[in-house]
């Protein structure tokens, strides 16, 4: 190590102002981290790779008997199964990156003592060896789809682009949380391991916005003698509401319009009142919905890295 580079290791590890400029020079250092983090996961497996193509695959199988064959869930539009299993590989990034790089911080205990880097480095090479992981899943995906006439590309497709920069952001920011808190509180671990469980079924793995209007206007109907005519009963919405504003059911749910569907309607279209579910009373005329899953993505991202940023400074004393 030349003198200059000692001199610009600032002391006890604490991270400069300029996360963003030294993320950039060590760029490489990520990339190899995350390259190395994603051949270690498959070593010492029979099937190696394969398992990041098996798993979700075998999610999917199940999740389509159960939910499809013994539920029979279905909004209507065509090309279901394919829907779902875009669903599946979405989520599958989502909950795998967030989980891998929440204990990135805590697994590089000898490293972080040892060395100056940005301590973000960690966070972003965990995510990006998910990163790999997804892209490959979800090429796969579009490739059979298209092979089997169940993807439809256009222009609406291009859409695709901006709404994984979504998906990534939010995961990211997630995971800034997470780790920064795992460094010192292991049960953050097992708190995240039951809350992604639940949202799993908050997020539209299995169902389209439409379906979960569908089923509540059919409990209105049932628990109800007369509808008002400009809304669902309060008692209703907010479930709706809720699971509108998730960020990833809106992912899941344009991603389909995107590349498997046009008949698969915008989130925009359903939270906005411009199309009704089939069977729906009266349209869901929602209009914050629209913008509250972008809102919260930012503020989680935010919330995730001025997290990070001030609890990094204290890393190599509580490993």
């Amino acid at each position: 190590m030349s003198a200059a580079t000692a001199e610009a290791i600032p002391p006890s590890g604490i991270e400069p102002a300029s996360a963003t400029g030294s993320l950039r020079h060590y760029w490489h250092l990520t990339l190899e981290l995350a390259i190395s983090q994603f051949k270690l996961r498959y070593t010492q497996s029979i099937l190696g790779y394969v398992w990041s193509l098996l798993k979700p695959a075998m999610y999917f199988g199940i999740t389509y008997v159960i939910f499809v064959d013994l539920f029979h869930v279905n909004d209507g539009t065509p090309h279901y199964g394919i829907q779902i299993l875009l669903g599946i590989v979405v989520w599958t990034f989502f909950s795998e990156c967030t989980a891998t790089a929440m204990g990135a911080v805590a697994g590089s205990a000898g490293l972080i003592r040892k060395a100056y880097f940005p301590r973000s480095i960690l966070v972003v090479a965990a995510s990006f060896t998910s990163l790999f992981t997804f892209v490959i899943n979800l090429s796969l995906v579009i490739v059979i789809g298209a092979a089997i006439g169940q993807i439809s590309l256009g222009v609406q497709s291009l859409a695709a682009i901006p709404l994984l920069i979504e998906l990534y952001v939010l995961a990211l920011g997630i995971a800034f949380f997470l780790a920064s808190l795992h460094v010192q509180f292991h049960d953050v671990g097992h708190l995240w391991e039951v809350f992604t469980n639940l949202l799993f079924y908050g997020s539209g793995v299995m169902f389209s916005l439409t379906y979960v209007l569908q089923r509540a206007h059919f409990a209105a109907v049932v628990t109800t003698s007369s509808i008002p005519a400009h809304a669902l009963p309060a008692k209703f919405t907010w479930v709706v509401d809720i699971v509108a504003a998730n960020p990833i059911m809106q992912v899941i749910e344009d991603l389909r319009h995107a590349l498997v569907t046009p008949v698969a309607p915008w989130t925009f279209s359903v939270v906005t009142g411009h199309l009704a579910a089939v069977g729906q009373v009266h349209p869901l005329n929602a209009s914050w919905d629209a913008l509250a899953p972008y809102a919260l993505v930012m503020v989680i991202f935010g919330a995730g890295a001025l997290t990070y940023r001030a609890r990094s400074r204290y890393f190599a004393q509580n490993l």
